[in-house]
């Protein structure tokens, strides 16, 4: 197969795949907000999708998930590994002068 003919499957994947768990995510709103929605008016992918892929994908350790995409580089090429955990704010890197800005207003805290 030729890499631009992969590419394309790759993308075609991961398209498909996230469209799939955001409608999933949407029918669980769905059910546990029912009289605050309206049903989709998406169409639903094949059975294989919301009936194997779904659970499977909810069930899999995100270490596994994050190393697979990997492998088929599906992922952002270029970033700093584990720059920052979870829910850790944005902070300069160590040593770097913060910049003012051009109107000489001071930077928001995170307070």
């Amino acid at each position: 197969m030729r890499p631009q003919a992969f590419d394309e499957r790759k993308r075609r994947l991961r398209a498909r795949s996230e469209h799939v768990l955001r409608m999933a995510a949407m029918d669980d709103v769905a059910r546990r907000y029912p009289s605050r929605t309206v049903p989709s008016a998406l169409s639903h992918e094949g059975p294989f999708w919301r009936l194997v892929f779904v659970p499977l994908y909810r069930r899999v350790p995100w270490e596994v998930k994050r190393n697979a995409m990997r492998k088929l580089k599906m992922t952002a090429q270029g970033w700093p590994e584990q720059s920052r955990t979870f829910g850790e704010p944005w902070r300069p890197p160590a040593g770097e002068p913060l910049k003012r800005p051009a109107n000489g207003s001071t930077p928001r805290s995170g307070a």
